[in-house]
């Protein structure tokens, strides 16, 4: 299970680099034809869009595995670590809701969306939308994969407010 916890959390990283790069190569060229060459091409800002959103919905996911939401981390210097540790469960289960929301309604949203990006060679725009249930599905994996992790951390009696990434006052 670790094993795959670590080889998704990689390929997730990997990804969102890649539409990380794919946002500046497609936004530098476009900027590049539109200046010097005076011909713009048509595709370029659909492209850097789709993988904006992309990258920003998989990074979401990662950003809960690896405990980095800017959720409520700065309230947690200033309130009790017990207080903290509610907290931060309280968050985790909001964003396995939100996750499983996102997958039910965002397939919806996928199936439902009518046309195409006659730009992209006509493709379905379901199939960018996809996003949304795909990183719906991780955002509430995540979630339950951090959850799963303080419970254990408490069966060990460790309290939640005193690890790492939660200080305490």
């Amino acid at each position: 299970m670790r094993a795959l916890d670590f080889l998704l959390g990689k390929a997730i990283t990997w990804t969102c680099v890649a539409m990380l790069a794919a946002m500046v190569g497609f936004t530098l060229y476009t900027v590049f034809m539109r200046s010097v060459m005076n011909d713009p091409p048509f595709w370029g800002d659909t492209l850097t869009l789709v993988a904006n959103v992309w990258l920003v919905m998989l990074a979401f996911a990662l950003s809960i595995r690896e405990r980095e939401s800017i959720a409520m981390q700065m309230i947690y210097d200033y309130v009790p670590a017990r207080v903290a540790g509610l907290l931060e469960t309280l968050w985790n289960l909001l964003f396995v809701a939100a996750g499983l929301m996102i997958v039910v309604y965002g397939y919806e949203v996928a199936e439902r969306i009518p046309g195409t990006y006659w730009e992209l060679g006509n493709a379905p725009k379901r199939w960018l939308v996809m996003v949304l249930p795909v990183s719906g599905a991780l955002v509430a994996a995540a979630g339950l994969r951090v959850l799963a992790e303080d419970l254990r951390a408490l069966r060990r009696g460790e309290r939640l407010g005193l690890r790492d990434n939660i200080r305490e006052i």
